[in-house]
C-alpha cells in the first residue's frame, strides 16, 4: 500500500501544477459538512459493523477550464463497530469538470492524497485506542454536483471514499473504509487572468 501512496502523491503533486497552468481560472471557497459511513477492515474477521459519524471542514479549490484542484482541511468520524476514530485530515485532489452549457450546474469526479491526524479515539475493546496510529493516509475517490447562483455562490452534494493507505493501529492490522456525504455551501473568490 505504501507503494501505492507513494504514486498517488506524486501523481497529484504532478496534476496540480498542470490544472493552474491551463489558463484563466477561478479561486472558490465553501463549508462542507455531513455523514461518514465507516468500518475497520482487516484482522477484525474482514470488517466490522459499520457506524454512522459526522465530517465538517473548509475546501479551497482552483477551477481552471475543465480541471479543479482543491485542498480541504476536515475533521471527520471514522471507525466501525464500537471503536470511534476522530481526525483531522487535509485532502489534496485534482479532478475533471464538466459543465452545462448555461455554466449553472458543474459535477467534478477527483481523486488525489489525504493526510491526517488522529484526535481522539473511544472503544468498548479494551487497550485497542492505546494502539491507535496518530497519523494516517489515504487516497479519496469522489463526486461532487453543485447548482452555480447569479450571485456566484454555490451549494452542493459531495459524496467521497477513501482506500486507506496505512493501518489505523500500530499494532493490529486494521484500516478505516470510510465514506463521506456532504453538502457544500461556497462562494467564487475570485478570477486569474493566468499566465
Amino acid at each position: 500500500m505504501l507503494r501505492i501512496g507513494r504514486a498517488v502523491l506524486v501523481a497529484t503533486l504532478a496534476l496540480a501544477p498542470a490544472a493552474w497552468a491551463q489558463g484563466p481560472g477561478s479561486t472558490f471557497g465553501a463549508i462542507v459538512g455531513g455523514a461518514s459511513l465507516s468500518d475497520l477492515g482487516g484482522e477484525f474477521g474482514g470488517s466490522t459493523t459499520t457506524r454512522w459519524g459526522g465530517t465538517a471542514g473548509l475546501l479551497l479549490g482552483y477551477n481552471a477550464w475543465r480541471t479543479a484542484v482543491a485542498l480541504e482541511g476536515d475533521w471527520v468520524q471514522k471507525g466501525g463497530g464500537d471503536t470511534r476514530l476522530d481526525y483531522i485530515e487535509f485532502p489534496l485532489t485534482v479532478g475533471a469538470v464538466a459543465v452545462t452549457g448555461s455554466g449553472a450546474m458543474r459535477a467534478r469526479v477527483y481523486s488525489g492524497i489525504s493526510f491526517g491526524f488522529k484526535v481522539t479515539c473511544s472503544s468498548d475493546i479494551e487497550d485497542i485506542c492505546d494502539d491507535a496510529s496518530g497519523t494516517e493516509w489515504g487516497w479519496p475517490f469522489g463526486l461532487q454536483l453543485a447548482k452555480v447562483n447569479e450571485n456566484n455562490s454555490f451549494v452542493g452534494l459531495d459524496i467521497k471514499y477513501t482506500v486507506a493507505l496505512s493501518d489505523a493501529f500500530d499494532f493490529i492490522e486494521a484500516y478505516n473504509r470510510p465514506w463521506q456525504f456532504r453538502l457544500m455551501f461556497g462562494k467564487l473568490l475570485g478570477t486569474s487572468a493566468g499566465y
